[in-house]
Parts: C-alpha cells; structure tokens; sequence
C-alpha cells in the first residue's frame, strides 16, 4: 500500500559533492522505496511512456564506502531534441497517466529553466534550442523522473546545503570549458553555492537546474523527526569523498514555518465598549502551539559607530526581514568598550543580512552560527475598542502536568498603545493596562469557554 503524502514532510538534499540527474533521482528513488511510495518499476514505466526504446537499469554501487542507488538509461538510436520535443515526451507520458499533471508542470518548468539559459548562452530563439547532453534521454529521465518521484513526496519544504560547484576545466560536446559550465553559471542564480576543494565539474546543469525547483531553504539541515534515507550515486571517483548526493525525509517537529494554524472560531462579544472587528480567531489543533525552527544567529563588535548610527543599523535590519534586532554592551581588546549588534533572521535571509549587517556597520566581519529556537504559535487579530480598531497578539501553550497546563494570553500591540497614547493625551501604561483588561475579561473569556481543552 502506498503511504499517502504528509502535509508536514521535510526533505534536506545534501548537495556536499555537488548535484547531478542521476544523483539526485537515485535519491528519491532509494526514499520513495523506503516509504513505499514508488520503486522502479515505476520509473520504468515512466521511462517506457516517454520513449518507446528508452530503458533504466538500476545498480547498488560504493561510492566512498556508502552504498548508493546508480541509474543508467539507454535508448536506441537516439535522435537529437530540441526544446519543442521535449515538450512533446512530457505530454505524452502524462496523457498516458505515467505522470501526474503537477509533476508534468514540475518538469516542464525544470525544463524551461534549461532552456532559457540554453538560449541565452548560445544566442538562439526558445523554440530553436538545441539541447545536448540534457537533450539525451538519460538526462530527460533523470528530470522528469526526479519530478515524478518528488511529486509522489509533496514534501511541505525542502532544505539543502549549498551546491559545490568543483573547479577547473571539462570536456563537453563544445570542447574545452571552465568549471562551471555556462548553463550551469546562469542556473545558480540567486541559489546558494560553493567551490568545494574536488576539482571538476561537480554540479551539471541538469543538477542546478532540478535544485532551482526543489529547495526552498538553503541550510546546512533541518529540524525534523527523520523518517527515511536515500542515497544517489554518481559516475565519478572523487578521491577522499563519497560522489553521493543524500536525502533525509522527515516529519516537522510539529510544524515548519509561521507556525500552528489556528482553528475557524466566530466571536459574539457583548458590545461593553468593543466588538470583534476580525471574527476568525484561531488555535492550534494539536493543543501544544510550540514549534521547532532553524535560525541564524549574527553577531558583530562594534567599537566605531555612535549609538543612533546603530540604532538606525537596527532599524534597516529589522525592515529587511530580521526576526529580532539587539543591543549589548561588551569590553573589546585593549580595554576599549563597545557594542555588540545582533540578530536573528531565517537562514534564507543569511546572505542578504550579514551584507547588510556589513555595509551599514562598517564592520570588518560578522560571526554566524545556526541556532534553534522554540516558538509559541501566535496569531495576530484586530478587535474594535472605543479607541478604534487595535492590533492585538494571540497565543495559546500547553506544558505538561496533571491537568496540563494550558495558557493562553492576549496583548495590545506596542504600535497601537503608541498611537492611542499620543493622539488622545493618555498615558502609555493605562492605554496598555486597560486594553489588557479589555481583552482579557472579553475575548479572551470568550475564547476559553468555547475552545476544547
């Protein structure tokens, strides 16, 4: 029986000696296998519906010790192909039902993606694009078939660590080129890559441009309850590594990204002073509201900047994306005090923060590690007080005990109490304490008598 796709699936590509078609399909295969959701009979199927004399051959090979699903595809008499016929393979073998509609598109915008720089690089019209080595039908299986199995995952996001590149030259059917190829420099675009210390060309195009469409988040792994390994092997020895690239499948741990949802509950206040103006309030369903996620921990001394140079460093940061901005007083070297600027951002925003973190300090280096950090789900809505509407935060815990504890809490956001505060002439604090009071005796009393325990 195949296992039906998990709303909450991580996938994490290890991609430390690079990418490549068959490395990145034998590792879904060897996955998708573990969790009985495809084998190759499937491929072959799927190979059969794109070609009629296209057929895969799988090997379980070494590659620095590790065991390693190897895929070789063969075809008889093999035909050159422009963009137009890949097209037309694809279709074929989704109206012969080998392929579902979203891999189809999957693959036919992996393929576009080739295409595009094809074009570019060689100075020709799309539709005239003359593929090569990603034109041969090994190439055309290990994109339509990593889709096809990736489509069978549905992961809910993918992490990988960044793309090694190699270095020096290759031979390619135009002769003689650097490391890496012009279709694969075109196709890392916006990705995350490195050399590497392996010379060669460690990630082909086919490889770059199957990691444009899988990874979300480039990051060295992902917080996650692990559920099944896969293993794909390249046709290289690489002396002192394994030529492999691995996936991990796993489950969050509960959840990746803005965190809990919160369940559909109608609000009917009694209008003492206020009435729900957004009548969706939320909470989470399994009852926890905590969540796991990766993050970016920044930090830099700072001895040469004035307080509101770095106040504004903090404001820019925080505008661009950082999760959390912050200030500390440290003693640096030959007893000079000074600051340290921190902050905390998602590890897709890594590049574009030291950057920035750099060019509004001046600092000469920023220090980076990746952290966890526990998260209580929370929720923003807006209720109507007789001050006008207010933006308010919702969350809900449960920590352990017999009962369990369960807490909930609702605040008056710091921007609203600003703004009342200053345009009616009130004081900060009984602006905040009685919009507490507010929320707490109305929404919140509300909400607890009509929320599951």
């Amino acid at each position: 029986m195949l296992e039906a796709p998990s709303p909450t699936r991580i996938l994490h590509f290890d991609f430390s000696t690079g990418a490549s078609g068959d490395k990145v399909l034998g590792a879904l295969l060897e996955a998708c296998e573990s969790l009985g959701v495809a084998g190759l009979a499937d491929l072959q199927k799927l190979a059969s519906a794109l070609g009629s004399s296209i057929s895969i051959h799988r090997e379980k090979t070494l590659q620095g010790a590790i065991s390693a699903t190897s895929i070789r595809v063969s075809e008889a008499e093999p035909p050159h192909r422009h963009w137009f016929d890949i097209q037309k393979m694809i279709a074929a073998a989704a109206a012969s039902g080998a392929l579902s509609e979203s891999a189809s598109r999957l693959a036919i915008s992996t393929f576009e993606s080739i295409a595009l720089v094809e074009a570019a690089v060689h100075n020709e019209d799309l539709d005239h694009v003359h593929f090569h080595e990603v034109g041969a039908a090994d190439s055309i299986v290990d994109i339509v078939g990593s889709c096809y199995l990736f489509d069978l995952l549905r992961p809910c996001v993918v992490f990988a660590s960044p793309l090694v590149l190699g270095f020096g030259t290759f031979k390619s059917s135009h002769g003689e080129m650097s490391v890496p190829a012009p279709a694969t420099s075109r196709l890392i675009q916006g990705l995350s890559v490195m050399t590497g210390p392996y010379e060669g060309e460690m990630t082909t195009p086919t490889g770059a441009a199957l990691a444009k469409a899988f990874v979300d988040h480039w990051q060295p792994f992902a917080a996650m309850r692990p559920t099944a390994l896969g293993y794909g092997a390249g046709t290289r020895e690489v002396k002192g590594a394994s030529n492999t690239v691995r996936l991990l499948v796993g489950e969050s741990l509960p959840a990746v990204g803005p965190g809990p949802g919160l369940s559909s509950l109608p609000v009917s206040v009694p209008q003492t002073g206020f009435s729900p103006l957004d009548t969706s309030l939320e909470t989470g369903t399994d009852g926890t509201a905590f969540y796991l996620e990766n993050v970016v921990l920044m930090e830099a001394n700072i001895d040469h900047r004035t307080p509101e140079a770095l106040a504004f460093a903090a404001e820019e940061l925080l505008a661009h994306g950082a999760l959390d901005v912050w200030q500390e007083a440290v003693m640096m070297k030959k007893g000079r005090l000074a600051t340290k600027l921190s902050l905390l951002c998602v590890p897709a925003k890594s590049s574009e923060s030291y950057e920035l973190m750099l060019g509004l300090t001046g600092s000469l280096g920023v220090r980076m590690r990746m952290v966890e950090r526990v998260v209580v789900g929370r929720e923003s809505i807006s209720l109507e007080t007789k001050w006008g509407p207010v933006g308010f935060k919702l969350g809900r815990f449960v920590t352990d005990g017999d009962p369990p504890n369960d807490t909930r809490w609702i605040r008056p956001e710091h921007d609203d109490v600003a703004r009342i505060a200053r345009e009616f002439g009130l004081d900060y604090h009984e602006v905040y304490d009685d919009l507490c009071r507010i929320a707490d005796l109305q929404a919140l009393i509300h909400i607890n008598k009509h929320l599951p325990a």
